[in-house]
C-alpha cells in the first residue's frame, strides 16, 4: 500500500485545492453576499445556501479526513500529524462555530450573525491555505 502513497499524496493535494479555492470564494464573495439580501428573503436565500453547499463540501472534507488519515498511517511524520491537526481544526470550526452560526441564520436572520460567520470563516481559509501550502512545499520536494 506505502506504493500508492505518492498518488494518495497527489490526491490529497487536489482535494485540498479544491477546499481552498472553495472556501476563498466563500470568504470574499459569497458570504459578504449575505448582507445584501433582501429582508423578505434572508431565510429562504440561507436555506437555499445550505442546502447547496453542503454536498459540495461536506463529501470533500470527508475525503480529506480519509487521505490524511491514510497519510498518517501509512508515512507517519511531523509533517501528516501537522497535517492532521490542521483537519481536526477545520473540524472544530466548522462543527463549532460555523454550523451554530448557520443553525441561528436559519431561524433568525440577524446581521450581527452574518458579520460572525464572516469573521470566524477567517480560521477555517487561513487553515486550509497554510495545509495546502504546507503539502505543495513539502511534496514538491
Amino acid at each position: 500500500m506505502s506504493g500508492l502513497l505518492p498518488y494518495i499524496d497527489l490526491a490529497h493535494i487536489i482535494v485540498t485545492a479544491m477546499l481552498v479555492a472553495l472556501i476563498w470564494v466563500i470568504q470574499i464573495l459569497h458570504y459578504p453576499t449575505f448582507r445584501f439580501i433582501d429582508p423578505d428573503k434572508e431565510l429562504e436565500f440561507h436555506k437555499f445556501h445550505t442546502f447547496s453547499i453542503s454536498p459540495i463540501v461536506a463529501p470533500l472534507m470527508v475525503i480529506e479526513l480519509i487521505f490524511v488519515s491514510l497519510g498518517l498511517y501509512l508515512n507517519f511524520s511531523s509533517l501528516t500529524v501537522t497535517l492532521l491537526v490542521l483537519v481536526i481544526v477545520l473540524w472544530l470550526s466548522t462543527f463549532l462555530i460555523q454550523v451554530p452560526i448557520h443553525q441561528k441564520l436559519s431561524n433568525d436572520y440577524k446581521g450581527e450573525l452574518v458579520d460572525r460567520l464572516i469573521k470566524t470563516n477567517w480560521i477555517r481559509t487561513i487553515c486550509w491555505t497554510v495545509k495546502l501550502v504546507v503539502m505543495i512545499a513539502f511534496f514538491s520536494n
